[in-house]
């Protein structure tokens, strides 16, 4: 059974998302103050975190830099109202694995707890592809397929050659634009990904060799 730690200075919010989750069969934990899921957080196991952005005290920022610190393998989901939504987008670049928002929706959390837990076992899994990766194709190639998303649109693109932003997005099945947006610009910055006079997005020449050499590197280890 995973353990997740719920952290929002709002009880009614807290105990709402705790209690969804416990029926989803996860065992939860709950506190109202960063400080007190650091504490938590030093002494106890968990697979997953969702604190809120704006707190008193120490932030869901200060608290996701401290948790990645202690245990950086551990995925942290920020909890955020629409007003805040670039600032959520920050917190993942900093290493946040996801965001949701305020009032959520129920199949929202779910599939999101499903998705960061797969992705915390793939991360397990992809360490020695990730390692011969690096070796490969350069850290920052490397770096683009270790997200699934990033890597699911990589995928797409090597298969369909050149694809508009919304069928990328349907085909994922991503409601969220910004979220997906986020993703291929850090494919475009990386030299992945590129958009031609349309706006359509495809794989480069080194991308799409990059996307080759990864799949043949993760067959291997399999």
């Amino acid at each position: 059974m995973s353990r997740i730690l719920v952290v929002d200075d709002d009880a009614a919010l807290r105990n709402r998302l705790s209690e969804l989750l416990t029926e989803e069969g996860y065992e939860v934990a709950s506190v109202g103050k960063g400080e007190e899921a650091i504490e938590k957080m030093k002494k106890e196991d968990f697979e997953v975190v969702f604190t809120d952005l704006v707190m008193p005290g120490m932030s869901g920022i200060d608290m996701l830099r401290e948790i990645k610190k202690i245990k950086p393998e551990v995925p942290v989901i920020m909890i955020t109202a629409y007003a805040t939504i670039e600032s959520a987008v920050e917190a993942m670049k900093k290493g946040a694995s996801d965001y949701i928002c305020k009032p959520f929706k129920i199949n929202e959390v779910q599939t999101i707890v499903k998705r960061v837990l797969e992705e915390a076992r793939l991360a397990r899994e992809e360490t020695v592809v990730q390692e011969l990766s690096t070796m490969a194709l350069g850290s920052s190639m490397s770096k683009s397929f270790s997200n699934p998303i990033r890597r699911s649109a990589a995928e797409l693109l090597y298969k369909h050659g050149k694809v508009r932003f919304t069928e990328i997005k349907e085909k994922l099945g991503i409601e969220d634009p910004t979220k997906l947006s986020f993703h291929l610009r850090i494919l475009k910055s990386q030299g992945v990904a590129e958009q031609d006079e349309s706006k359509i997005y495809y794989l480069t020449d080194a991308g799409r060799k990059a996307f080759k050499a990864f799949t043949r590197l993760k067959k291997g280890t399999n």
